[in-house]
């Protein structure tokens, strides 16, 4: 049977339909598979990344607190403390002398660092860290004390931590090195953000009057329950705890709400048992209603930074 033009060309102009209508199916599918992927990366049950940070937390923990206990043991051991010596480092005997009264006394063992090293042992069934102790040491009891790092090198394995070899002492991470601080502008102690730092800093430090008249109702800030006094002049009345405050840039008088000011405080005070106490505050300041309040206390200090870095010299050294 023949058919004639007209429904040839509807057949075709149908058959191309089916056809591009299956090839949207397929890129919906496609489509709808691959929003099934970001919908399950988005709402589906997260991968658990806590649990495996976490073991890898306790181990660090486990093996700084061993590093930390061989070195208290290590260090002053003598003749009788042999067995304590094994309990935490294999060393033959020729390579093991230990004298009969404790060669240093240590104090204040902590942990600078623990670095994992790499894998070891057959099929890498150990793994090889070095952990650096520092420690405060003397010669005796009442020599002048010295810090020392010393470096403990620890294979962790499912049989638990054990030192490959002696500690080794070792150089710290350098002197370090000054920066000036960004605050350039001296106020004087007639100008109003000097005297809300001054009311903030003995409120704060000594519980001489209230908070809360020197901050902003978002600072959260109340005080410490006046862990310091003010020191006495030479007549036996209290002196100011604010030495000095300088900014970054001089405050204006009458600040414009919502306009900050960063500040340093220099702080002078006593503890309870009359001891001199030297303190810096770095403090944000911010306007409301025509005066200065302090906003927060800033984590650090605003440094320089146009100035060069000036490294500190270490022992035996010039400065340069």
């Amino acid at each position: 049977m023949r058919i004639n033009n007209t429904w040839t060309e509807r057949i075709a102009k149908s058959q191309a339909s089916s056809l591009r209508a299956g090839r949207y199916l397929l890129i919906g599918l496609a489509a709808l598979g691959g929003l099934n992927v970001v919908w399950n990366f988005l709402f589906g049950q997260p991968d658990d990344f806590i649990t495996p940070a976490r073991q890898v937390q306790n181990k660090g923990a486990v093996i700084s607190s061993f590093a930390q206990d061989c070195i208290s043991t290590l260090l002053p051991a003598t003749t009788a403390d042999a067995g304590s010596v094994a309990g935490c480092v294999t060393v033959d005997g020729q390579n093991l002398r230990l004298p009969s009264t404790p060669g240093v006394v240590i104090s204040a063992p902590t942990v600078v660092a623990t670095t994992f090293e790499g894998y070891v042992g057959k099929d890498d069934a150990g793994e090889l860290f070095s952990v650096v102790i520092g420690v405060n040491e003397r010669a005796y009891d009442s020599a002048p004390q010295t810090r020392a790092l010393y470096c403990v090198p620890v294979l962790w394995s499912k049989f638990g931590p054990r030192a490959t070899s002696l500690p080794f002492r070792v150089e710290g991470p350098g002197p370090g090195a000054d920066l000036p601080m960004a605050y350039r502008a001296t106020l004087g102690q007639a100008d109003q953000a000097y005297q809300v730092v001054a009311g903030f800093i003995s409120a704060y430090l000594t519980g001489s009057g209230e908070v809360s008249r020197y901050v902003t109702a978002d600072s959260m800030l109340s005080g410490l329950g006046a862990p310091y006094q003010n020191v006495l002049d030479s007549y036996g009345r209290p002196t100011p705890l604010v030495t000095q405050v300088v900014a970054l840039n001089p405050p204006t008088a009458v600040p414009a709400d919502g306009q900050t000011a960063r500040v340093l405080a220099h702080v002078t005070a006593l503890t309870p048992q009359f001891a001199p106490v030297n303190l810096t505050y770095p403090l944000t300041l911010r306007g409301v209603g025509g005066h200065w309040s302090v906003a927060g206390i800033d984590p650090a200090p605003a440094m320089s930074h146009d100035d060069d870095l000036v490294p500190v010299a270490g022992p035996g050294q010039a400065r340069r």
